[in-house]
């Protein structure tokens, strides 16, 4: 009984080994191929920048647009006013607005840069923009008091 058990146990281990996982050989990458996907992941990348740098432009744009309609309401706000704070508020809405034609020059700039470019614009910009935002509450809570 003993030898039936060591010989189905041989049998098994021998089984086991013969059914365990075979790797396949590794396949070689030739330069080309690294080449073809570097290419590709270039190309891909450029595409997704350009679509950003697209984006980015529009949404740029409605905001100095929105901004420059709040400009207006304030120098229609700046006509019920009189003496000194009329005069304070249309200065006011004549310097954000420069500021804004400015901003979109910038941003016009930044539309004709390339993808690489652009990047280093982008901060710029919002910190233009962040700084009219600013400008213009200022300018508003100027009405308020």
């Amino acid at each position: 009984m003993k030898r039936w058990a060591i010989l189905i146990l041989a049998g098994l281990v021998t089984l086991c080994l013969g059914c365990g996982s075979q790797e396949e050989p590794k396949k070689t990458v030739t330069s080309g191929e690294v080449k073809q996907k570097v290419g590709e992941a270039a190309k891909t990348t450029k595409e997704y920048l350009a679509q950003q740098q697209a984006a980015y432009y529009q949404q740029a744009q409605e905001k100095l647009n929105e901004m420059s309609q709040k400009i207006n309401d304030l120098r229609q706000q700046a006509e019920q006013q009189t003496g000194e704070a009329k005069k304070k508020l249309e200065d006011q809405a004549t310097s954000l607005q420069k500021s804004v034609d400015d901003t979109k020059s910038k941003l016009s700039s930044m539309k004709e840069a390339g993808s690489d470019a652009w990047q280093k614009m982008k901060s710029g910009l919002d910190n233009a923009m962040q700084d009219l935002q600013k400008a213009y509450n200022d300018a508003k809570s100027e009405i308020k008091k």
